[in-house]
């Protein structure tokens, strides 16, 4: 015979514990049982071909995008991300923001200057290479509605930048080949 246990609050008899003996579980359905800390949901998007970009303001990256329910207001996401992006020599500076919604998430403090603040900044010398631009950010969204989290690039002039391949691009098997990028959102229990 199965017993049911309905209350809204269990609490230790003695301190501060309450143990389940070893060898049995606790056990519910997805997403009921929650403790601070725990992943409650992982969510991941993928990038495997390319785009150039001539745009001087920040646009989204296509397929950088997840939108995610948080199940609690007090939930935090972790947002996680990784970019292959090129440019074809110093010619100009590509920028990468992390963005939830409209908010940048993280971005260099304005040093009062006319410098671009970003999440990433990449420049180099060499038209072959390719460089990652990465990141980590714990956000606490403070909602149960669906939130998008996106990637997104802008270039510092016309020159244009490149995610998932060199500028110079050369096809060849010795040479310039091409990358893919990520993200992930994970929702963690708070």
């Amino acid at each position: 015979m199965v017993s049911i246990l309905k209350t809204d609050k269990i609490q230790a008899s003695h301190g501060t514990t309450i143990e389940i003996p070893s060898g049995h579980k606790l056990t519910a359905a997805a997403g009921s049982i929650a403790a601070p800390g725990q992943v409650l949901q992982t969510l991941v998007a993928t990038k495997t071909d390319t785009m150039t970009s001539t745009n001087q303001s920040f646009t989204d990256i296509p397929d950088m995008t997840i939108t995610i329910t948080p199940s609690s207001t007090t939930s935090k996401i972790l947002f996680n991300w990784h970019v292959s992006v090129g440019i074809n020599g110093d010619v100009a500076h590509g920028y990468v923001n992390a963005v939830r919604d409209s908010t940048n998430l993280l971005v260099a403090d304005d040093d009062g200057g006319s410098r671009t603040e970003a999440t990433n900044v990449y420049n180099t010398n060499a038209a072959g290479a390719m460089y990652i631009c990465s990141g980590v950010f714990l956000d606490s969204p403070n909602t149960t509605s669906a939130t998008v989290y996106k990637l997104q690039i802008k270039t510092s002039n016309t020159n244009a930048i490149y995610v998932n391949r060199s500028g110079r691009d050369y096809d060849s098997a010795a040479h310039d080949g091409r990358g893919t990028s990520s993200m992930s959102v994970l929702e963690i229990a708070g």
